[in-house]
């Protein structure tokens, strides 16, 4: 897989992400731990394409 490729991914995901803790968030009943789990998930994937981008 090319970087570019890569880097389409993990920014797609990233998105589906913030998505997901968007609705998440709106549901009072929602589990707190879940909704950092994903946002760790979410820093996670940034994570990978600041250093994905570096290397472009």
């Amino acid at each position: 897989m090319t970087i570019n490729a890569r880097l389409t991914s993990l920014q797609r995901q990233h998105s589906e992400l913030e998505d997901e803790i968007r609705a998440r968030q709106v549901d009072l009943s929602e589990d707190t731990l879940d909704i950092w789990t994903l946002k760790r998930k979410k820093l996670a994937l940034q994570e990978q394409i600041e250093a994905l981008r570096q290397q472009a």
